[in-house]
Formats: C-alpha cells, sequence, structure tokens
C-alpha cells in the first residue's frame, strides 16, 4: 500500500463525494488515519498454539474470513467456514488445505440474510461439537440497493440481525467451553468505522430497522453500528464467564465487500484504480481480528467489549455506540 498523502486526499474526496455529510467524511478520514496507526508489533505469527479449539468464521471463503480460517487452522484449530454456497467454500477450503495440508476445516451452511438459515446453522454445529472456542462473525453486505429479504428484514440490517440468530443459539456452548480448564473464548465481530454515519438509528421496530435512510451507506452505517451494540450487550450479558467479545474494524481493505458500492453509486468504478493505493491486503486487514480472537493479550489487558482498529489499537467508538443509557442495544435485543 502507497502512503502518498495526494493518494489518501483523493480517495477521501471520492468517499466524501458518495454523498455529502459531515459523518461519512469524518468516517473516511478516521479509516485512513486508522492505516498509520499500530499499538502491537503482534502478526498472525504470534498467534499461540490451537490444537484442541473448535472455531466458526462466517464469510470465510473469501477475503478477510478466508485469511482467518487460514491462519486459525494453520495453527491447529479446527474451523468451521460459514458460508452461503458450498461450491464455493469447498473450492476455498482446497486452497487452504493446498498451503495447510494438516488443516482441519469443514464446511458449515450459513445464509447471513436469512434468520432460519442462520438458526439452522446454530443447529448443525451443536449437533457436531462439545466445545466452541472461537467465534468470528466476519461476513457482511455493503452499500447494497434498498431491498427487503423473506423475512421482511432490509439487507444491510442483516449484518446485525443474521448474526444475532446465528450467536444466541449457540451461547450455552460458548458458556460450557469457557467453563473448560485452559480455555480463551472469543467472539469477535465486524463493525467498521463507518459506523459513525449512522443515521437516526431505530430497532425499536421492524420499520424502524427498515427504514431506507438518506443513502445506502448510511443504512450500512447502522448495521454496523448495531454490531458494536449486539458486541458490547453480549458482553455485559456474558459477564462472570470468562468470555472476551470485540468489536473490530479491520480497516480499508481490498475485499468483495465493496461490489455492493457499484450497484448503489455505478460511477464508483471510475474510481477503482485507487484501490491499489490506498486499501491494505486481505492479509494484512485481518491482522486485527485474529488478534482479537486469539491474542493472549486480549486477556492480560482484560479488553472486555473493546473497539478495535487497525492493528489491534484499543478505539472509542462513537457516542451512540457507547450507548451509556443501554437503550439501543436493548431495542436491538429485543427486536431481535
Amino acid at each position: 500500500m502507497s502512503q502518498s498523502p495526494i493518494l489518501f486526499a483523493c480517495s477521501l474526496l471520492v468517499l466524501a463525494t458518495v454523498y455529502w455529510n459531515f459523518d461519512i467524511l469524518l468516517s473516511a478520514c478516521t479509516m485512513v488515519f486508522c492505516l498509520f496507526k499500530s499499538s502491537t508489533s503482534w502478526t498472525a505469527n504470534d498467534i499461540p498454539d490451537l490444537k484442541g479449539r473448535v472455531a466458526i468464521v462466517t464469510g470465510g471463503n473469501t477475503g478477510l474470513g478466508y485469511t482467518t480460517v487460514l491462519e486459525l487452522a494453520r495453527h491447529g484449530a479446527k474451523v468451521y467456514m460459514a458460508s452461503r454456497t458450498q461450491s464455493t467454500a469447498d473450492a476455498a477450503i482446497a486452497a487452504i488445505k493446498s498451503d495447510v495440508p494438516f488443516a482441519q476445516i469443514e464446511f458449515l451452511a450459513f445464509d447471513l440474510t436469512s434468520l432460519s438459515a442462520a438458526r439452522a446453522a446454530a443447529k448443525q454445529l451443536l449437533e457436531k461439537e462439545e466445545r466452541l472456542d472461537i467465534l468470528v462473525l466476519n461476513a457482511g453486505v455493503m452499500a447494497k440497493p434498498y431491498e427487503l429479504t423473506v423475512d421482511g428484514i432490509e439487507l444491510q440490517a442483516c449484518n446485525g440481525t443474521g448474526h444475532f440468530a446465528l450467536t444466541v443459539p449457540l451461547l450455552p456452548l460458548l458458556r460450557r467451553t469457557a467453563a473448560m480448564p485452559d480455555s480463551h473464548v472469543r467472539v469477535v465481530t465486524l463493525s467498521s468505522e463507518g459506523h459513525r454515519a449512522a443515521q437516526s438509528p431505530n430497532f425499536s421496530d421492524l420499520s424502524g430497522l427498515n427504514q431506507r435512510c438518506a443513502t445506502a451507506l448510511n443504512r450500512y452505517a447502522n448495521s454496523k453500528l448495531s454490531n458494536i451494540l449486539f458486541t458490547n450487550e453480549l458482553q455485559r450479558r456474558l459477564a462472570g464467564t470468562g468470555i472476551y467479545c470485540l468489536s473490530v474494524h479491520p480497516g480499508l481493505v481490498a475485499t468483495n465487500l465493496y461490489r455492493g458500492t457499484h450497484a448503489s453509486y455505478p460511477w464508483l468504478a471510475l474510481f477503482s484504480f485507487l484501490t491499489d493505493y490506498v486499501f491494505v491486503s486481505p492479509e494484512q486487514g485481518a491482522r486485527t481480528q485474529l488478534y482479537a480472537a486469539t491474542a493472549l493479550e486480549v486477556e492480560e489487558k482484560d479488553l472486555k467489549a473493546a473497539y478495535l482498529t487497525p492493528y489491534a489499537q484499543v478505539s472509542t467508538p462513537s457516542v451512540r455506540a457507547q450507548d451509556k443509557s443501554g437503550t439501543l442495544a436493548a431495542q436491538f435485543w429485543a427486536l431481535t
């Protein structure tokens, strides 16, 4: 990645032009600034021995998820690659095994946009495993045109609701695992600095969740806000269990997540050349979520409900995400 100030300035102008909104511009500036921060020299090479551990990574067949599955498997964990299409997952698993022949990876059918499919994925895992050490909620959709799923939920809102539907049935297993000797149970949720652009978030009912907002990016921001609210409330509910729940902003990463922006804003394709100069690779981007999922420092520093930005930097989320009164988090949990 180039660190040319001119190229970074160009990228900010492109992001700001999508919709002239101070919150979105602030989010874009913060995303870029995060690329220069690092509170640790930690890398994937520092992942401890994970033999005997079991992990789930949603959206594990591509991008950040693929790298996360690869590194967890490389260090000995049995990993469930949770994704929608088995053929795509099988190809990804084969690619990983060509690099890591001893990798233990299984496909887990999971559709972020279907509540019943998410619950079915949890049920399938519970039938197979007696422990679950690491849950990485990585899957996501971004900046898609307005659309309702079969459950009547706005597509991008599924970034929150789909992972909620997967996680809640797994909580008893996570608790049991945390009670086992030498356990280090983690729940890691991918959020985004884009959560700062959330517009009039309303999780009190389905119509509030499905509000159109000003732009597709605002709807995405609301969903990323819900990810942080969910994680923080989950940590509160798991108090005393030894389970660590963290939210992560991976940075500006060159993944397929940004395909949705071209559907909502076709003219952005004209600026795709900036990707090579501004965005980091999935290998770099996955560093923070791998830290959250595996680093013993997380417990040593007691990073419960922490919000991490690149690379493994403890940061302060927006005032809405902090949700001092607990109102927004309570609304989201009650709704989902």
